[in-house]
């Protein structure tokens, strides 16, 4: 599964600016990148008298376009539970190495904070989670690694170091209800193992790239 890691500050603190450079460089060591962000407000992407928008007022629960080899969503999703960036991994960015979020302070993901001056423990203090750094003009936790806003480099260097350099892509996923159980390998191989051992001798059945099999739960136990 993708490594996720949430880049968080406050307004015009750099955010984006820093993940402007970091994706290039990203992009340059070979690895495929994905990027969510947060808005702290609720937005739309379609506009009236659209034909998506037209679908949406109709009682469409959810309204996919496409063209020109690009797709968009306009939809809602769970939020509730703390897995809503496990959901939109999995549901849009499942194949990349790296996904990048603007936002998400209170999120489960490792997270790099972006400083404001004067602002710097009131933002590391509303952080939930694991901090892996921090980015501005001063260093503020010394037991943190900390980089100048002019350095997107050196974080990728850290990222790589930590979690992108050694990291192996499962041969299989378990998803229970939007979360990921993760395995060791050689629970993945006896899954894996079975799984194949079952479906090869389907009829239909081809040396396929990517499978994928979803169990509905929903009506068990109902007469």
């Amino acid at each position: 599964m993708p490594l996720i890691i949430s880049i968080v500050g406050y307004s015009n603190s750099g955010k984006t600016y820093l993940l402007e450079k970091m994706i290039p460089i990203l992009k340059a060591k070979g690895y495929s990148v994905g990027v969510i962000k947060h808005a702290g407000h609720e937005f739309s992407l379609d506009l009236a008298g659209k034909d998506s928008h037209r679908f949406k007022q109709a009682g469409a629960d959810g309204v996919a376009l496409f063209g020109s080899g690009q797709i968009g969503f306009l939809g809602k999703m769970d939020e509730t539970g703390g897995l809503i960036l496990d959901r939109i991994e999995q549901s849009f960015f499942f194949d990349r190495d790296i996904i990048l979020t603007e936002g998400f302070k209170k999120g489960d993901k490792p997270k790099i904070a972006v400083l404001t001056n004067g602002q710097e423990e009131q933002l590391l203090q509303a952080i939930e989670g694991r901090l892996l750094a921090t980015v501005g003009d001063n260093l503020v936790r010394p037991d943190i690694p900390h980089f100048k806003p002019d350095d997107p480099q050196g974080l990728v260097d850290l990222l790589e170091d930590r979690f992108l350099k050694d990291r192996n892509r499962p041969s299989i996923r378990v998803i229970m209800d939007g979360k990921n159980i993760p395995m060791k390998d050689f629970v993945q191989d006896m899954i894996r193992s079975a799984i194949m051992g079952l479906i090869s001798p389907l009829k239909g059945f081809i040396d396929a790239r990517m499978i994928e099999i979803k169990i509905n739960r929903q009506n068990e136990g109902q007469s």
